[in-house]
């Protein structure tokens, strides 16, 4: 019978005469007789092609040879049904290793990384970790614009986060930004930096509710919990990078991670410890602990406050919020206000400054 013969060498078919005979297959290029192809029957692999002929191939040679249907089947002696059998029979140790290897990357990124990110953030250096916050900072000053705030507004808050810090036993120094935002949050990054919004400086009450939400991420900055999220969205990008070859990169996974990292969800364990450190922080500062039960309070029942009703952010981010108001007001302590009515009135302006326009020239192209 004729067909063609791919010789693996050279990007053209050769005319070929193939024959079947003996339990082997033979073919011979009709241009050249120095090409050709002597294969086992037995192990020639047949592939039904588009064009309804089919493509014979032999291990892993490069070589292939393409016959017409009936001719092959008639040569070979094989059934079409036979030849799809012998295809699917193939097929199935293929489709069993991608689902094996499916089975293992799913159990690597939902459970292998969340039970090493743990070990892993305790063990990573701390410079290396603030630098690694610095990195994610500058990436989020895109999405979240640093407020322009009058020196002094900026100064209290930040000696109030510096206060807060010092009572913790934290290996980085405490650094709090307001920032811009259309909602209530705040967030804890790698190294020590936290960032407020400036609807939840409007939303406390006071500044003893502002120094709660501080000492929490300040908790979870101490224990490292920000470095935890941070490996296990991290790993599962890299590792997501790794399956399908490339294309990310690790510089394009931190601004993914960046990006998302203000709607990053603690495990209800790690707020809970982030809350029983809170408190301590706030007693060792001597400081009432009543503002974290107050906000957290407001904050379940925020449909009753007007300044709350846009606090979707925190309140998603921060799971039982009801029952977390309870535990805070049963630990609840008596102390110092952290700041004087008079520096909280000015503190509470830290994100009141709009940006100045940006003038136009006279061809209305800024």
């Amino acid at each position: 019978m004729d067909g063609l013969l791919f010789d693996g060498r050279v990007a053209r078919p050769w005319p070929a005469r193939i024959v079947v005979e003996a339990g082997r297959v033979r073919a011979q290029a009709l241009d050249d007789a120095a090409i050709g192809v002597d294969w086992p029957l037995a192990a020639v692999r047949e592939t039904l092609r588009n064009d309804g002929r089919y493509a014979l191939t032999h291990g892993d040679e490069d070589a292939r040879l393409v016959v017409e249907a009936e001719a092959w089947r008639a040569a070979s002696g094989r059934s079409h049904r036979e030849i799809a059998k012998r295809g699917r029979g193939r097929e199935w140790p293929l489709v069993g290793g991608l689902a094996a290897a499916g089975l293992a990357v799913a159990a690597a990124v939902f459970v292998g990384i969340p039970m090493a990110a743990r070990p892993l953030a305790m063990r990573t250096p701390p410079e290396l970790e603030a630098r690694f916050g610095a990195n994610m900072e500058a990436q989020l000053r895109v999405p979240f614009r640093p407020c322009k705030a009058d020196t002094r507004s900026a100064e209290l808050l930040s000696d109030l986060g510096r206060r807060l810090g010092e009572a913790a036993d934290s290996p980085f120094e405490i650094r709090v930004r307001a920032v811009r935002a259309p909602f209530v949050n705040a967030f804890a990054l790698p190294g020590g930096t936290i960032l407020v919004t400036g609807p939840l400086i409007e939303a406390a009450r006071g500044p003893d509710e502002l120094a709660a939400v501080l000492a929490h991420e300040i908790a979870h900055v101490e224990r490292r919990h920000a470095m935890q999220a941070a490996w296990r969205a991290m790993g599962a990008g890299l590792l997501l990078d790794a399956v399908v070859g490339g294309g990310s990169g690790a510089g394009q996974q931190l601004i993914v991670l960046a990006g998302g990292f203000a709607d990053h969800r603690f495990s209800r364990e790690l707020e809970a410890e982030a809350d029983d450190r809170a408190i301590e922080i706030l007693q060792a500062e001597n400081i009432s602990t009543e503002g974290m039960a107050d906000f957290f309070g407001r904050l379940a029942h925020r449909g009753d406050d007007p300044r709350l009703r846009q606090a979707a952010e925190w309140f998603q981010t921060h799971p039982d919020t009801a029952g977390r108001a309870e535990k805070a007001r049963r630990a609840m302590r008596p102390g110092q206000p952290s700041m004087s009515d008079r520096d909280w009135m000015v503190l509470d302006r830290v994100c009141s400054i709009v940006d100045p326009p940006k003038p136009k020239s006279r061809n209305g192209v800024r």
